[in-house]
């Protein structure tokens, strides 16, 4: 028997519950992997609130992002071999084999090698957020060397791994907090500026700070109210790249500006890229090759260095999901299955 994390009824922390299930053997280009760290997303609380892409049928798994061993290997798999150390990506549905447990099946398009250089709860802060943010700004956002990229809701997982990643391509960041304290932290993770948005006019900043050519892209995690500032923060041109909805009011927006900059305003998700079969999208396996060959080399070598705010065991996930959603880490918060 498996101790994995299900819920059964939609709700606050409390009602995460550790059962025991007879994992079976995986089908045609699935594996079982044995679990040593399991990252938080900001995805997973959403799916325990039926806030998420997806409504779950209950009982329900939850999480993406895993570091482990493979055990065992179904049909038809050739990408990786029992023994393998992986880590998970998201191309699956997390109410159907989500990580959260001892050991979970996965899909086998989902693994990475896990590098050697990367401690446990290192390589489980991988997946979602740094193929969140090498799809949005390289691939979407088309951010490339000398431009400038507005960085919002910066202290979060994806937010420090966009500013390494921005970093990556040549580009000036700013970055935006809404807490004085964190400012110097995101200036030390490397934002060339940091705006305090609950004590600077975030649009007028950003006019100051480029000369009043604005930025040439904003990856947003806010959206809500925050937008028109945005897209006002945006030069000629201009490629505004929402990944995130932290605020759920409708913003009313001028399109004159829009018109005028020839703004491009994006919606999106990194399904899109590496795959999500349960809403009818499939892998693009060659973007996805491109960006583990990008990234896993800078992961390995330090260039890129995921952040961990705090770690707990599996038996306090509930706590986990509590500090997940007190928005007081600074990075990735984890759970830790194999001490």
């Amino acid at each position: 028997m498996t101790r994995i994390v299900e819920f059964a009824e939609f709700g606050q922390p409390e009602v995460l519950k550790l059962v025991e299930r007879e994992l079976p053997q995986p089908g045609p280009g699935e594996v079982r992997m044995a679990i040593e760290a399991i990252g938080l997303n900001r995805a997973d609380a959403m799916l325990r609130v039926d806030q998420y892409i997806e409504t779950p049928q209950l009982p329900s798994k939850l999480g993406y992002d895993a570091a482990g061993t493979v055990e065992a290997v179904g049909d038809g798999v050739t990408n990786v071999a029992v023994g393998d150390k992986v880590l998970t990506i998201p191309a699956f549905s997390q109410a159907k084999y989500g990580v959260y447990g001892e050991a979970a099946i996965v899909p086998a398009n989902a693994l990475w090698p896990w590098p050697d250089e990367l401690a446990a709860e290192a390589a489980a802060s991988v997946g979602v957020q740094y193929t969140t943010v090498y799809f949005g700004l390289k691939s979407v956002g088309k951010l490339s060397d000398g431009e400038t990229a507005l960085l919002t809701a910066a202290t979060g997982g994806v937010g420090f791994s966009a500013i390494e990643m921005a970093k990556q391509l040549g580009a000036t960041v700013i970055a935006t907090t809404r807490k004085r304290e964190k400012a110097q932290m995101l200036l030390e993770a490397g934002a060339d500026q940091v705006i305090v948005t609950s004590e600077e006019d975030l649009e007028a900043r950003v006019h100051e700070i480029t000369s009043g050519a604005g930025v040439q892209v904003v990856f947003d995690a806010i959206a809500g109210q925050t937008v028109p500032a945005l897209l006002n923060s945006l030069g000629v041109g201009g490629r505004y790249v929402m990944y995130g909805i932290l605020d759920n009011t409708d913003p009313t927006i001028s399109m004159m500006p829009v018109l005028v900059k020839n703004i491009t305003f994006s919606g999106y998700t990194v399904f899109a890229f590496t795959g999500y079969p349960e809403m009818g999208m499939a892998q693009q396996i060659e973007a996805v090759y491109e960006a583990r060959d990008f990234l896993l080399p800078r992961l390995a070598d330090g260039r890129l260095k995921p952040m961990v705010s705090e770690t707990f065991s599996l038996d306090d996930v509930a706590a986990a999901h509590a500090a997940l959603e007190s928005n007081q880490q600074v990075g990735k918060i984890v759970l830790k299955v194999v001490e």
